[in-house]
């Protein structure tokens, strides 16, 4: 009796629980490349690691609490992958232009959150650049676009 029932309800709950999990494959994406981008110059201190947790928060809406349990599963994530591919296709495969570029505008501003563009951190700013299938044009003007507000 109440079979057909409980299958309306779940089929009915049951986009909204996968749009819950894709919102955070993506937002765990993102915060893996945040945390590669902080991680680029071999330096990962306590002020960056307050930084990144504080973007993930402004950008993704989350308390402090939130955003450092992200980072921990961003951190845990990239440990146990073996390149960036995966989760830049996440994005590729969800995200529209617009959308990955403010994701590359919040990696240059990690990248250059200590003033210092580090060859470690440009190369790795242009591989995900071009795995996100970001114009040379756009990354050299969100580049300068976060160095000009970072007084670099």
């Amino acid at each position: 009796m109440f079979g057909p029932l409980q299958k309306l309800v779940q089929g009915a709950l049951a986009p909204a629980a996968n749009q819950q999990d894709e919102t955070a494959r993506l937002r765990l994406a993102t915060a893996v490349l945040l945390l590669e981008a902080a991680r680029a110059d071999s330096e990962f201190s306590d002020d960056e690691r307050a930084a990144v947790s504080r973007m993930l928060g402004a950008r993704f809406a989350l308390d402090e609490a939130a955003a450092a349990s992200l980072l921990e599963a961003a951190e845990q994530a990239r440990l146990d992958s073996g390149d960036l591919y995966q989760f830049a296709r996440q994005l590729n495969d969800s995200f529209p232009l617009p959308r990955k570029l403010a994701v590359v505008e919040l990696l240059w501003e990690v990248v250059f959150s200590d003033g210092v563009l580090e060859a470690h951190e440009d190369a790795l700013m242009h591989k995900v650049g071009n795995l996100l299938g970001i114009r040379h044009e756009d990354l050299m003007a969100l580049k300068r676009k976060v160095r000009g507000r970072a007084g670099g």
